[in-house]
């Protein structure tokens, strides 16, 4: 019995191996369009610029289920630019962060094709956060969580990707003398990627 099991877990180590995969991925971030937006702040405005993020992944398959889970450290950028029409101040603002997410994907093989679908729950840690807005304290929250959805397509060894991204954390506080302090909204995007499996 025991040997069995061993040659059952054997074979099931195997045919994962068979089925998993290392990947570059790489694309673009596109903010919402209340990304960043402004409470109780008069008279001020934030238009979005597209970002980017790249890293490294792994995917395996889970065989016989069309299941695939795609673990994801990512590299990812936002950005936005600010406007204040009392103060006449503007400047750009820069969100970076490291990603951990986990694409838990569904999806059917036709051949060279596999369209799926997917969840991805993410964990992301801010290491930089820079303004050029004059004499403005921008507050960012450190540890952020949440969730995307969205789809792709396999083919060969590239994967075309989108999904939408909710952060549900807290966002961001901002602070500028004679104008007081005022909370940006929960952060979304929209990304697009392309990666390529060795």
């Amino acid at each position: 019995m025991k040997k069995f099991i061993l040659l059952a877990a054997a074979m099931i180590a195997l045919s994962v191996q068979g089925f998993s995969q290392i990947g570059l991925k790489a694309g673009l971030n596109f903010n919402s369009s209340d990304d960043f937006s402004l409470q109780n702040f008069d008279k001020s405005n934030l238009d979005n610029k597209t970002g980017f993020h790249f890293g490294v992944m792994y995917k395996v398959k889970i065989p016989l289920t069309g299941i695939t889970l795609q673990p994801e450290l990512m590299y990812s950028q936002n950005k936005s630019e600010f406007s204040n029409k009392l103060t006449a101040k503007e400047g750009d603002f820069k969100l970076n962060t490291l990603k951990v997410a986990a694409s838990v994907q569904w999806g059917i093989d036709l051949m060279l094709l596999r369209p799926f679908l997917q969840v991805v729950p993410f964990l992301g840690y801010t290491i930089d956060n820079k303004t050029s807005v004059e004499n403005l304290t921008w507050d960012v929250e450190k540890l952020r969580y949440g969730i995307g959805l969205g789809g792709g397509l396999d083919l060969w060894k590239l994967q075309l990707s989108c999904r939408y991204n909710w952060d549900l954390g807290k966002a961001a506080e901002f602070e500028m003398p004679g104008l007081g302090t005022f909370k940006g909204k929960k952060y979304k995007n929209f990304e697009v990627s392309l990666a390529y499996f060795f």
